[in-house]
């Protein structure tokens, strides 16, 4: 991302964010930069879709940099993406988007879907180009929700069985999940049912039928074991990144997963997690 406009401060909408998502973001842009590349001979066609696409920038709450966020991060790549989908909630958070984009990547083939994804999902997956023998196409789709209650894996479920899709989902562990494990395991709380795609997991924690003792990492585990049945490949959650808070404080607060049917994907990911493995490697950290 050379462009510097995209690290300006403009008139629009940005949401400040902590220091920490600077790593997310860098694992986001070496994924999407290998992704688009590598597959852009393999496949006619390369959709990058983003369920959670907030505004396009973001303000760093300590150093007041702003660094573009997902959507134009995706948007950046070398090569980039053939097409662009994506869904919001908010529509002011949806009309700084829409309009960054207009200003950053004129020419790029964008779609933008105002609304909750998970009640809007057949509208969603109704924007992806119709795929064929004769037209292959791939989808990079990133999920990055602030809370397990934004999510419900009926969504993930209703992609996967659309198209040939790779995923990378934010899964709010610590910041969200082992925080309000009491409120969570109460029955009548169906948040991490719906997160998870079943109410197994209540009776393996219950049972302590797990290898992990804390509550966020068992659900993360949980979560790459529901991708599991879907057929993506998963083995523990040493394939995912575990996000801390900035230097100082170093908590955790969630993990960023990645989940693909092909091993080719996950050679992919391990080299992502390789080469940006911590924050100093980043552009956007302070001198």
């Amino acid at each position: 991302m050379d462009d510097y406009r995209l690290f300006e401060k403009d008139e629009l909408i940005t949401p400040k964010v902590g220091e920490w998502a600077i790593t997310k973001h860098s694992k986001l842009e070496y994924y999407d930069s290998l992704f688009a590349k590598s597959m852009h001979k393999k496949w006619d066609c390369r959709v990058y879709l983003d369920l959670f696409s907030c505004t396009g920038k973001s303000e760093l709450k300590k150093s007041h940099k702003v660094v573009p966020g997902s959507p134009l991060i995706a948007l950046s790549v070398q090569d980039s993406f053939d097409k662009y989908i994506f869904a919001e909630e908010n529509p002011e958070y949806m009309q700084a988007l829409q309009k960054r984009i207009s200003r950053y990547f004129p020419s790029a083939d964008c779609e933008f879907l105002l609304g909750n994804c998970n009640e809007r999902i057949d509208d969603i997956i109704s924007l992806i180009p119709k795929f064929s023998r004769e037209y292959r196409g791939l989808t990079l789709c990133f999920i990055d929700p602030f809370k397990s209650g934004q999510l419900n894996f009926k969504t993930i479920q209703l992609i996967a069985n659309s198209i040939y899709v790779d995923f990378l989902v934010l899964i709010p562990s610590y910041m969200d999940i082992n925080r309000n494990e009491h409120n969570y395991c109460r029955v009548s709380d169906s948040s991490l049912d719906k997160f998870l795609g079943n109410t197994k997991w209540r009776k393996k924690w219950e049972n302590r039928e797990t290898p992990y003792n804390i509550f966020g990492i068992f659900v993360a585990d949980e979560f790459g074991n529901s991708m599991k049945e879907l057929g993506f490949i998963y083995n523990d959650t040493s394939d995912m990144v575990l996000v801390r808070m900035e230097y100082g404080q170093n908590l955790p607060l969630y993990h960023l997963a990645f989940f693909s049917r092909n091993k080719l994907g996950v050679k992919f990911w391990r080299e992502t997690m390789r080469r940006t493995n911590d924050q100093l490697s980043f552009m956007w950290d302070e001198e």
